[in-house]
């Protein structure tokens, strides 16, 4: 009876209605929604200190830039793509936690180094003008009683004898012909007799003609010598019918630096005279070829291993520039300003950068600045921290690609000094 009640109030139509209105609630019932996991990113590993870290990651929307935390300081971040943002990298090297925080990414942190200054160290009693050897640990100079041979990767220095050459009465060492070569007065403070000195092993190779100095002697090739001098160069060549002779006005002379073609080598000075710009010499013509009008006078400079492109720092009007010429006729590729005194520039042969070491005037803080060659941009201002700077005497850059590393050395400035100290600063480069 109860059955047959159920059913009149119930029919089959009603039944299969109310099943359905159930089934359509149970499709609205709320389902969960997963969030895709959050996507990993990657970092340079390995750069310079100061310089940028590219960061990549798929989890980066495009619509706003992430933040990016070296350690505890967020850094300034520009995007290249989608995927690809670049962070700029404060100077401080070492070892570093890098964290992205951005929807969708990874916060896990990555290790990465800032390469840049490593520390200073006292060097050897070494005074006046240096040249470097074949080898690129060693350094060569005048040591208290004669010439010394600085092994700058041991800090060890050995004498190579006391009448090999007068360091009493010069600044230094010359510079010879090829890479390694010395120019050294062999024949007392009076003899005014430089002698062309091979290196590893050492034995003398030829004479020069006689010059009295108290600087140094510069041998650019047979017949073609320049002698710096309290108040000038002297450009000399001489050939089988006669010889000839330039001076050029310049005070502080620093350097004569060599072309590896040998076919140009410029004059660095404190100052140059005439103001017309750095001498850069014609070693054929045995003269001044051109002057490098941007500049007044270049304290630091270095060419190209193939010797077609110059790099010249120093003083331009009342500043400080960095240029690159054509070593064939001196027209002019760039210029870059530069806020210090620049003391020296180098080259790493290995990879393409181009290092102007210097001191900033203002706060006393000693620099080495890296540039990329291909295009002149800086990538870094490495700062020097330690209590005795360098930039005020006469200063040498030495890349060594294998040791991944950029050494830079200072030598007394003036007169011989027996008991000024050489003093080596060192960098790490990223691999």
């Amino acid at each position: 009876m109860a059955s047959a009640s159920l059913t009149m109030r119930f029919p089959h139509s009603h039944r299969m209605l109310w099943l359905g209105l159930v089934l359509a609630a149970c499709d609205r019932l709320p389902t969960e929604h997963r969030l895709p996991p959050p996507q990993s990113f990657s970092a340079s590993p390995d750069v310079w200190s100061g310089g940028e870290l590219t960061i990549t990651s798929q989890g980066f929307a495009a619509e706003s830039l992430p933040v990016v935390l070296l350690d505890d300081q967020f850094l300034g971040v520009r995007r290249v793509d989608d995927t690809t943002v670049v962070a700029s990298a404060p100077d401080r090297p070492g070892p570093h936690a890098l964290r992205v925080v951005a929807s969708g990414v990874d916060q896990r942190a990555v290790l990465v180094q800032l390469r840049g200054f490593v520390d200073r160290v006292e060097g050897p009693l070494l005074s006046g003008r240096t040249e470097p050897g074949r080898d690129v640990r060693y350094l060569f100079g005048s040591g208290p009683t004669g010439l010394r041979r600085w092994n700058i990767r041991t800090n060890k220095a050995i004498d190579l004898g006391d009448t090999v050459h007068a360091v009493s009465c010069t600044r230094g060492v010359g510079p010879g012909p090829t890479i390694g070569d010395l120019v050294l007065e062999s024949d007392g403070c009076d003899s005014g007799r430089w002698l062309v000195w091979h290196t590893e092993p050492l034995y003398p190779m030829t004479d020069t003609a006689s010059a009295l100095t108290m600087y140094f002697v510069a041998v650019l090739k047979a017949g073609r010598w320049v002698i710096a001098r309290n108040a000038e160069f002297t450009v000399n060549a001489c050939d089988s019918v006669a010889c000839s002779s330039e001076s050029i006005a310049a005070t502080g002379a620093i350097d004569v630096v060599r072309s590896p073609r040998g076919d140009r080598a410029v004059l660095l000075a404190g100052t140059i005279g005439d103001a017309a710009g750095a001498p850069v010499v014609d070693v054929n013509l045995g003269r001044v070829g051109f002057r490098v009008a941007g500049l007044s006078a270049a304290h630091g400079g270095a060419f190209s291993s193939a010797g077609d492109t110059l790099y010249l720092a120093g003083t331009s009007a009342s500043a400080f520039a960095l240029v690159a010429i054509n070593a064939a006729d001196g027209q002019s590729l760039a210029t870059r300003p530069l806020d210090f005194s620049p003391c020296a520039v180098g080259l790493d042969q290995a990879r393409p950068w181009l290092y102007v070491a210097g001191v900033n005037p203002t706060s006393g803080q000693s620099v080495l600045q890296v540039f990329d060659r291909r295009t002149m941009d800086a990538i870094t201002t490495l700062h020097v921290t330690t209590d005795i700077p360098y930039g005020h005497a006469l200063c040498r850059i030495m890349p060594n690609p294998v040791e991944h590393r950029v050494y830079v050395a200072e030598t007394w400035a003036g007169e011989h000094n027996a008991s000024a100290h050489a003093q080596l600063y060192s960098f790490e480069t990223p691999p």
